[in-house]
């Protein structure tokens, strides 16, 4: 079948151009390492500074409770005039990454209505999912000791809540597709782009070959580098930064396909407007770097501006992103979104 051995050639003409390659594979790996590596420095413990104004048997309790959490060193700061607030400025200056405020006669109150608030302050950029729910914990042990079994303390986080992942944990499906959509805009649009220089699109219109059978076996060799580049480098984390990969690998593939298409689409448009192969380039740069930068790639959503939040909706990579983490990662469907 013609289709079939122009995808074929064409796969061939992406392997047998380094630069290429280099651009679809090479570069989405090098990346991974660099991430892993900023990934492995930063440090797996976690450092609570405590206000206890409290300073009584439950109080006491909830500090021994993350002091036996291997991966939690609980820093006490003792409480004098300013205190508290000296605490909260450490944390908003990075030097503290969470701080625990509990409220003076925490035993006392936690007898009777409304609920007891203990504060908890933390950097909005950080990942904070597992010291609020080892907290949650201590509090819902808690409350079942309580007599009546209602609800008598909770937890009052100032600060976004974020999901309890892993620095790679949450790069890796971001840098998956990310490495898959440079390659498919700018690969595209800069193939196509020499293609005009040599006056191939004229050539071919000359011949018997069908302009749409032309591109119909471009758009397919690229659906199938698409899928090999999400397996090397989704394989590559799993094996190298130990990320675990769920999901049906089926229901993945599909995903990285019908995403492809989409990007595919961008490199056509970006190809139509460009005239030379740098212009290709640059012009399909001044794409994919915002779409990478503003998608969830590179760091949650929630720490952009209230404005760029809503312009991200728009975005054709941002829910691409989500929905490829949340497969992976949480092992969900597409029917979860």
């Amino acid at each position: 079948m013609l289709v079939f051995r122009l995808t074929i050639a064409n796969l061939k003409m992406i392997v047998r151009n380094r630069q290429a390659l280099f651009w679809a594979l090479a570069f989405p790996v090098v990346m991974l390492g660099i991430f892993g590596l900023v990934g492995s420095f930063r440090g797996s413990t976690v450092t609570i500074g405590v206000v206890d104004y409290a300073n009584d048997a439950l109080s006491k309790r909830l500090i021994d409770s993350l002091s036996d959490v291997p991966d939690f060193e609980v820093e006490l700061w003792v409480v004098r005039a300013a205190g508290e607030e000296a605490a909260r400025e450490a944390v908003r200056d990075g030097d503290l990454g969470y701080l625990l405020v509990i409220p003076e006669g925490l035993e006392s109150m936690a007898q009777s209505e409304p609920p007891v608030s203990v504060t908890l302050v933390y950097d909005e950029g950080r990942l904070g999912g597992s010291v609020v729910g080892e907290i949650e914990r201590f509090m819902d042990r808690i409350n079942l000791e309580l007599a009546g079994a209602s609800t008598r303390l909770k937890l009052r986080t100032e600060g976004t809540l974020s999901e309890d992942l892993s620095f790679m944990e949450f790069m890796l499906p971001g840098l998956a597709l990310w490495g898959i959509m440079s390659n498919s805009i700018i690969g595209l649009a800069a193939s196509m782009a020499t293609y005009r220089e040599k006056k191939i699109l004229r050539r071919i219109k000359a011949s018997p070959l069908k302009p749409r059978t032309f591109f119909a076996a471009q758009v397919l060799a690229y659906l199938v580098m698409s899928l090999v580049q999400a397996t090397v480098i989704l394989g590559l984390g799993a094996i190298v930064f130990r990320v675990p990969v769920g999901g049906n690998f089926l229901i993945i593939g599909v995903l990285i396909l019908v995403c492809n298409v989409v990007f595919l689409n961008l490199g056509f448009i970006v190809g139509a407007f460009s005239k030379t192969v740098a212009a290709a380039s640059g012009f399909g740069n001044v794409v994919v770097l915002p779409l990478a930068m503003f998608s969830g790639v590179f760091f949650p959503p929630e720490m952009l501006p209230g404005f760029l939040t809503e312009v991200m909706r728009f975005l054709p990579l941002a829910p691409m992103v989500d929905i490829l983490r949340g497969i992976t990662l949480g092992a969900k469907t597409v029917l979860d979104f």
